[in-house]
């Protein structure tokens, strides 16, 4: 005979039960992190991380890509979205009398940003040294921002 099952809990106790975990997430990832060396973010998608700053020339991006040539890295500018993708390869080898190790990672990343629509696209420049990668986008001097007083009339 089968055992009876139990009614599901409803989703306001499970909202309050969450909490709970999340220090205890973190705490195993941290764990996991430190014992293996391995990253979890390689494993859901690796993204590098990006610096977003207004001047007062344009807008520039900067990008952590540590191991990465020029090769590896596409930059694309569509409408006002600047995405840039790539893919990571990275093989170690270790050998030693008895022993030999042999560790491969692989990933593609991806990351988007919107831009102000006011930059020139077709001056968008892009650079890469000592594994940061620069991109700078000069705003259009010809479509400045203007402000427009406008009455209020009422109904």
């Amino acid at each position: 005979m089968p055992a009876p099952s139990t009614p599901a809990a409803p989703a306001s106790a499970m909202r309050a039960v969450a909490p709970f975990f999340a220090p205890l997430q973190r705490e195993f990832d941290r764990v996991l992190a430190d014992f293996s060396g391995f990253d979890l973010s390689d494993v859901f998608g690796p993204s590098p991380r990006v610096d977003l700053r207004e001047t007062k020339e344009g807008v520039e991006l900067t990008a952590e890509l540590p191991g990465l040539t020029e090769n590896d890295i596409h930059v694309d500018l569509q409408d006002d979205v600047l995405t840039i993708s790539g893919e990571k390869k990275t093989s170690t080898e270790t050998h030693d009398k008895d022993f030999r190790m042999t560790e491969r990672r692989y990933g593609a990343f991806s990351r988007s940003v919107r831009l102000p629509a006011a930059v020139q696209a077709d001056k968008v420049k892009a650079s890469l040294k000592q594994g940061v990668l620069t991109v700078t986008a000069p705003f259009d001097a010809a479509a400045t921002a203007r402000k427009v007083a406008i009455p209020v009339k009422s109904a």
